[in-house]
């Protein structure tokens, strides 16, 4: 990676909330793995403590913002992990790590021994205000975080979300989860951020392409601020696994996204919707010994509007939920 810079990585710790997702785990050791996702930008999801660090119109109760409103999102983000009942919750735009004991005990008594959520982790940038986060029933091992630090590029580096990877050990099964968050192309007058998540792109191949090279499976996924149609096809070349698009790299990685369906037609409807179009935005991209199947951007509940459109969060009037849709899918590897 010198030719972008140094890239620089640490370990962290998964956090065990609690011993209940083993149980999960269980009866898994011989025979194929499954678990199902969700992932959401949860849209400036800032909790109830004046840090400092906040966006303007989180910094204070004059702004607008307060505790009633971070309790009434907490209960309606609960209401959608419920609903949407997925193992493992991949989350951009969470504060901090402290609101994993938020949320987990916001859910408390909504599900049964087996399906609580018992392992967390959070990542941020240093200096950062929102970062990156995972919920799932089943333990987490080593976590790594991967950030970048680019000096050979004129002009300075803008503060980027690191890359998150995350296994998730089901028996004796792992899935190899990436979390990204991408540059934003918000402000964007020159083009320059898309040099930002092309660097962001090429830590992801060289990642993915060294978990791989271990044996197993591979899950990236997130809101990588880059529409599907911004990816390179991948058309041909015989694989082991499916795969419809090629990550760039030093070596490019060929992997599968379902928002293309077999007859190669975007899935219906996308994830965020901007200046009434849909764009398909975030995403989950599989490789190695994963298949991917019931991908969806969830419309099913209060979190769309009737005409399936991301209900996004109004901080005047404490309304709404997320500019972005949830999406979900089955792993089985």
């Amino acid at each position: 990676m010198k030719s972008i810079g140094s890239l620089i990585m640490a370990c962290v710790c998964a956090v065990a909330l609690s011993s209940c997702a083993a149980e999960h785990s269980r009866g898994t050791a011989t025979h194929e793995a499954s678990l199902t996702v969700m992932n959401w930008n949860l849209q400036t999801f800032f909790d109830a403590t004046f840090d400092g660090n906040e966006y303007s119109a989180f910094k204070n109760e004059k702004a607008g913002w307060s505790r009633t409103k971070y309790d009434a999102r907490l209960s309606r983000l609960a209401e959608v992990i419920t609903a949407l009942d997925a193992d493992v919750l991949v989350f951009e735009e969470l504060e901090k790590e402290a609101q994993l004991y938020d949320i987990t005990n916001r859910l408390s008594g909504s599900f049964n021994r087996a399906k609580r959520y018992g392992y967390a982790c959070f990542a941020s940038d240093e200096g950062s205000s929102i970062g990156c986060a995972v919920l799932s029933r089943f333990p987490l091992g080593e976590i790594t975080v991967h950030a970048l630090d680019i000096r050979t590029d004129p002009g300075k580096q803008p503060r980027m979300r690191p890359l998150l990877q995350v296994p998730v050990l089901c028996g004796d099964k792992k899935l190899v989860v990436f979390v990204n968050h991408w540059k934003s192309k918000s402000g964007d007058t020159d083009g320059k951020t898309a040099m930002w998540r092309a660097y962001q792109e090429r830590v992801l191949t060289r990642c993915m392409q060294e978990a791989l090279s271990q044996g197993g499976a591979v899950l990236a996924c997130g809101d990588f601020n880059s529409d599907i149609g911004e990816f390179a096809r991948y058309d041909g070349g015989s694989l082991p696994y499916p795969a419809n698009i090629l990550l760039r790299g030093e070596r490019d990685l060929p992997v599968y996204s379902p928002w293309y369906d077999a007859q190669r037609q975007l899935q219906e409807p996308g994830s965020y919707y901007y200046k009434d179009a849909w764009e398909r935005i975030d995403h989950f991209f599989v490789a190695g010994n994963a298949t991917l199947s019931d991908f969806a951007a969830r419309t099913d509940g209060a979190w769309a509007t009737d005409d399936g459109i991301p209900a996004a969060y109004r901080i005047y009037n404490g309304k709404g939920y997320s500019d972005h849709l949830p999406i979900t899918c089955r792993v089985s590897f």
